[in-house]
This record gives C-alpha cells, sequence and structure tokens, in this order.
C-alpha cells in the first residue's frame, strides 16, 4: 500500500491492545440511502453480497486508480493533481477499510478469507514516481492552491518519502520489502491474539466469584482427575470448574474481581504471556522496523515515525513524559503505599510486597469500601438502550441533530445484532452513518474500537460522501437478565469511542486524506478523552441514566460516588503512554475552558463542532486548539509542541483533596 494511504483513519481504539502495531486505514463508497430496501452487499458495497465480490471490489479499485494515475501523468494543474491523488486515496481505501472491519468482525470464515486476500493485493503504489513527482509540482505551486491543498501537498510528499520512495533502487527495493514484512507481521499478531488469547482452567467453581461467572465458561472434571469441557449432563461424580480465556475484558474482570491471588497470579501470567507465536512476531517487527529507520537516516523507529506528529520527536516525548511523572511522582508513591499496606492488612506480613496482579484487585476493593459502591445497583442504572440515549442526548443538546436507528437492506449487515444509526440534521440533513455492533461473540476483535468505511470529503461545490463508521464493543450478555447493562467504566468507554466517531461523522474537509480522525496521532484522542467528561457529569447523567425496572434517576449521591471512587488513584492512573496523555491534557483544558460551565449548551455544541471537529486533520493540531480555547493550550518545546498540564494537573489536585 502506498505510504499516504497508509496515513489513514486508524481504528481507533484497536490502539488499546495494539498501539505498538497500529495500522491506517480510509475509504470510499457512495452513500445508502437511509431507506433503501433491495439488496445490496457489506456495507452498503454492491460488489460484497458474496466473499468472492472482494476479488472484484480489488479489481475495480486498481483499475480506477490506473486511470487516475494516467490522467495525473498528463500534469494536469496542481489543484486537479490533489484532487485525483484524493479520489486515488479514497478508492483504494474502500478497499482496505471494509476488508479490515470485515477481518475483525465477520462471522463466517469465507468473507474473512477474502477480505485478507484484497488488503493484501492492493498493496501497491507507494512507489510510483509520477504519482510522487506530481506532488512535488503541487507542492511547488503551492502558493495558486487553498490552505487545505497546501496542506495534503505536504503530507502526500513526506508520506511517499517515508515510503523511500526518493532512495536508490537497490535501498529502495529493502525498504518495500521491510514495510511488507511489517504489514504481514502486524496482522499476525493481532490474528494471533484473537485465535489464541490463552486460558486457564481454575477448580473447583468456588474459587471464582459469582459476578463474573457469566463470563466464563462452565467445565466439568471426573473426581479422578480426567478434564472435560461440558458438554452436557454427566453421569457420575463430577466436579465444576471455570475456563478464564484471558481476553482483555474477561481478564480485567477477574483481576479486578477475585479474591483468590493464585487465581489471579495464574490469570495474569498466562494472559500477558500468551500467544507464545508472538514473541517471535515481536523479535521480527523490531527488527524489521529498526532495519526500515536506519535505512531512511533516522537513529530509531521512534525517530522515523514522529514526524507529522505534534511532539516531533522522541526528546520532546521523553521530556515531557519526565516533567508529569516528576509532578504526580509523590502523590503517587503515595497511592502506592496506600495499595500496598491494604494487601498486607489482608493477607498479613508475610505479604512483602504488591505484585502486578494485585493493583486492580486492591484498588477496587478500596473504591466500593470507601464509597459503598454495588456493582450490581450501579449497572442498574446503566441498562445499554438507556446509554444509546445518552449519545442521542448528546447530538440533540450539543449539534441540534437526531441520531436514530435506520433500516438497512438485506445483506448490508454482517451480524443479525449490528444496528445502523444516522445523525440527521434538520436544516442540513444526512450528516453520516454508524454501525452500532455492540455484543461480544466468538471469533470477533477481542476490544473496543473506532471503524473506519467511507470517509467523508467534498465530490462537488453541491455534493459532499458521508461519512460511515462503525463502533465495535464486546459487551455481555448476562445469563441471568435480557437486559444488558453496563459498569460505569464501560459507559465511559461507549461515550469515549462515540467521541472518535463524532470527529468523523462531523468533519467537512475538502479531502478525504484529512477526514476526521485522521489527525496527529498524538491529538486523535483528544475528543473522545473529552468526551469521557460527559459520562461523568451528573448535569448529563440525569438526563439518561435511569433504572431500568423502576425508571428512577440516578441519584446525584451514586454519581459522586462513582466520580470519587474513579479518582480515588488518579496520580497512578495518570501514568501512560504518551498519546493519550496529550489527549488528557488538551481535554481537561476544553472542558474547564468550555464545557463546564454548561456541558449540554448548544453554544458550546456549535464551537466544538465548527472550530475542532470538522476540520479534521486539515488544520494544524496546534491552530486548531487555541481557536477553540485561547492561548495557553499548547507550549512550543524543543522543536516540538505540548500541551499546557495546568487544567490537568489541577483536576488531578482536586481529586487528590489536595
Amino acid at each position: 500500500m502506498w505510504n499516504f494511504i497508509k496515513n489513514c483513519e486508524p481504528n481507533i481504539h484497536m490502539k488499546r491492545l495494539f498501539e505498538p502495531f497500529l495500522s491506517y486505514r480510509h475509504f470510499r463508497t457512495r452513500a445508502v440511502d437511509r431507506q433503501n430496501t433491495s439488496s445490496t452487499g457489506l456495507y452498503g458495497f454492491d460488489h460484497l453480497k458474496s466473499p468472492k465480490g472482494f476479488q472484484r471490489f480489488v479489481d475495480e479499485a486498481i483499475e480506477r486508480s490506473s486511470e487516475l494515475i494516467d490522467y495525473i501523468s498528463g500534469m494536469p494543474s496542481s489543484a486537479e493533481i490533489i484532487r485525483a491523488m484524493d479520489e486515488i486515496s479514497d478508492t483504494v481505501c474502500s478497499v482496505v477499510d471494509s476488508a479490515e472491519l470485515c477481518r475483525q468482525t465477520h462471522p463466517a470464515r469465507g468473507f474473512v478469507e477474502e477480505a485478507n486476500k484484497a488488503s493484501m493485493k492492493i498493496n501497491y503504489l507507494n512507489t510510483n514516481h509520477t504519482l510522487y513527482n506530481a506532488v512535488k509540482k503541487a507542492e511547488q505551486d503551492g502558493h495558486l492552491l487553498p490552505e487545505e491543498a497546501r496542506r495534503a501537498a505536504l503530507h502526500l510528499r513526506i508520506d511517499f518519502e517515508k515510503g523511500g520512495i526518493h532512495l536508490p533502487s537497490g535501498k529502495l527495493d529493502r525498504v518495500n520489502q521491510l514495510n511488507m514484512d511489517a504489514h504481514k507481521l502486524c496482522r499476525e499478531y493481532g490474528e494471533n491474539i484473537i485465535n489464541d488469547p490463552g486460558y486457564v482452567d481454575i477448580f473447583p467453581a468456588s474459587r471464582i466469584p459469582r459476578q463474573i461467572q457469566h463470563l466464563l465458561k462452565p467445565i466439568y472434571r471426573l473426581t479422578s482427575g480426567v478434564s472435560k469441557e461440558s458438554l452436557g449432563s454427566y453421569e457420575g461424580e463430577q466436579e465444576k470448574g471455570f475456563r478464564i480465556i484471558t481476553e482483555p475484558r474477561t481478564l480485567f474482570s477477574v483481576l479486578q474481581l477475585t479474591p483468590d491471588e493464585q487465581v489471579r497470579k495464574m490469570a495474569y501470567l498466562k494472559g500477558n504471556s500468551v500467544p507464545h507465536a508472538n514473541h517471535e512476531v515481536l523479535d521480527k517487527l523490531l527488527n524489521s522496523r529498526h532495519e526500515l529507520a536506519q535505512i531512511m537516516g533516522c537513529k530509531s523507529y521512534a525517530e522515523f515515525v514522529m514526524q507529522l506528529n505534534m511532539a516531533s520527536s522522541p526528546e520532546v516525548v521523553v521530556s515531557f513524559l519526565l516533567e508529569m511523572s516528576n509532578m504526580v511522582k509523590e502523590k503517587a508513591d503515595e497511592e502506592f503505599n496506600t495499595i500496598r499496606n491494604l494487601k498486607r492488612d489482608v493477607c498479613g506480613q508475610r505479604c512483602v510486597d504488591l505484585e502486578p496482579w494485585d493493583e486492580a484487585y486492591y484498588t477496587t476493593m478500596m473504591k466500593s469500601s470507601a464509597y459503598n459502591l454495588d456493582s450490581a445497583v450501579v449497572a442498574s442504572y446503566f441498562s445499554l438502550p438507556q446509554c444509546i440515549e445518552g449519545l442521542k442526548l448528546l447530538v440533540k443538546s450539543l449539534f441540534g441533530a437526531s441520531f436514530d436507528s435506520v433500516p438497512m437492506a438485506p445483506g448490508e449487515s454482517w451480524h443479525p445484532d449490528v444496528l445502523k444509526m444516522c445523525i440527521h440534521h434538520p436544516e442540513e440533513g444526512d450528516l453520516g452513518f454508524l454501525y452500532l455492533d455492540l455484543f461480544s461473540r466468538k471469533g470477533k476483535y477481542p476490544g473496543c474500537a473506532t471503524f473506519a468505511i467511507k470517509g467523508g470529503r467534498k465530490i462537488s461545490e453541491t455534493e459532499y460522501q458521508l461519512p460511515v463508521m462503525a463502533l465495535v464493543f464486546n459487551f455481555s450478555r448476562s445469563h441471568e437478565s435480557s437486559i444488558v447493562r453496563l459498569n460505569h467504566s464501560e459507559l465511559e468507554t461507549l461515550f469515549h469511542e462515540f467521541g472518535h466517531a463524532l470527529h468523523a461523522l462531523l468533519s467537512r474537509t475538502d479531502y478525504q486524506h484529512f477526514a476526521g480522525t485522521r489527525v496527529a496521532l498524538d491529538f486523535a484522542e483528544t475528543p473522545s478523552n473529552l468526551f469521557e467528561y460527559y459520562a461523568r457529569d451528573y448535569r448529563v447523567l440525569k438526563k439518561f441514566a435511569r433504572h431500568y425496572s423502576t425508571g428512577e434517576v440516578i441519584p446525584e449521591k451514586l454519581v459522586k460516588s462513582l466520580n470519587g471512587a474513579r479518582d480515588m488513584f488518579a496520580a497512578t492512573e495518570l501514568q501512560r503512554y504518551y498519546s493519550y496523555l496529550y489527549a488528557k491534557c488538551f481535554a481537561a483544558t476544553i472542558w474547564k475552558k468550555l464545557c463546564q460551565e454548561d456541558p449540554l449548551s448548544p453554544t458550546t455544541g456549535t464551537l466544538l463542532r465548527t472550530k475542532l471537529l470538522q476540520h479534521g486533520g486539515a488544520k494544524e493540531p496546534a491552530d486548531l486548539l487555541t481557536d477553540l480555547v485561547g492561548d495557553g493550550i499548547v507550549r512550543y518545546h524543543n522543536g516540538g509542541i505540548v500541551p499546557d498540564v495546568t487544567s490537568c494537573l489541577e483536576d488531578l489536585m482536586t481529586k487528590a483533596g489536595i
């Protein structure tokens, strides 16, 4: 795949599991008529009515791209070059994005296999010198272009060169091979996690707390010690146990809620050591990336990938992290000692230190004790239908639009559980479409993620290609209730992912190359972190969080307890990978200066939309942030840009009671 198309939309929340192995995507297609009832293909693409349709989908994308390359080779005007380049990107990304979503979520193996073939077949344009020379011409003529077109020319040229197109042929061939190797290794890494998450068998069943048993698989063993999986009723004496599949969500629940330290230890060690096949994958990937960076004249792969990010260099990242770490160190050390002392109180002085599998359990215990929280009571106010109403509330209050379910054409969906939603503005019409794939199932991508299907772009003076996205979650259906209920952390995740979706659905860029979350990676998490605040504000929650059976509005006291418990170990939680910390700082400033006084104000929504969300990556992140809240939200340091930490630290100190 050519490098400027590699700079497509990240499948945003996949970063939470696969941050070091992130790939990029974007797209094109026709918009599906929201009332269409005629048969169509997957995601509304007519070609994808069957798995083999991916072959024709790829072939047509290649044919159209070739036509556009021929057009560009005639060296039309710079504006026409950029427009044609964006259409190539849009055409190719329509295949790549659809294939990626299909690979991660489709229950039919045939579709998954053909999607795999399609995404590999279309990786072919990164060494086209005709396109590279045309982009350089457009960049040289930048004074004749609008601002977004100038920015596109610059980014396209840099992306081409990150693919090594400017290198001698021998080095270019090696760069191409290394990029292809890395692409395959990243895919293999993700597939291994899905296919081999690992498991631990626990006997007897009483070692597993009742509130998480529905997440696990019952197993049985004969008293002689022979183990069998549960296939129905058995005769004779058997002992019941549970199989813990150590995928992320289940593993976290086990670590949070299981009193038995040995169970936590076994689950933690298994979950953090599998798949064993990935040990070799990681070694190969590190070697490939290091060699790539060396060929490109960089000291490290980190230096190589920092181009076009706000931080600009590893040195800026390290200095920022050290600054933040020093500011919270005293409080973080205090929190660590508190957790360790609780373990010693519970287990006795024989417990010398806090182990990695202990932290989630003891912090959860302290939070529940300090704020008298019952997880079942909390979840009773967050039934999934009511949480979706919360998303509708945000869209209506902030942007004056509706967010409603719309019918899908036969063949459009990949699973009966999938919903299709439309954001519709009474004056502007449909703004974009969003698929919701909410529930866990075998073989599905195990985390929470935002997937692109189609990016917005200006087609003509009167026509705009509407964005289409998919939100993928893995909420569990309890065996004890037909009503799915979320915990507060899951609600925050839902709002976080919806922030990414809004960034894409409300962007109105000229080029899909900049649509939605196609921004610098250390800026991309800003809207999503901002919308987490809405999941914690009582003024917002009281409008949709109601008891699933009585209809009672969530008590303010309970929300205060939830937020208090959440913030008990804020200094410890603050210490992450840097792009999330950047976003946390930006979001804290935006919330304080713009949203806190009246979070659901239409004025607030208008500012968020017109000064931030609608621009996607078409403007520099620092300019967008400054235009939104004024000077002071960013600082310039050692050739890079870092967030102002004042609001974030004030928030932390308030939570810590300092």
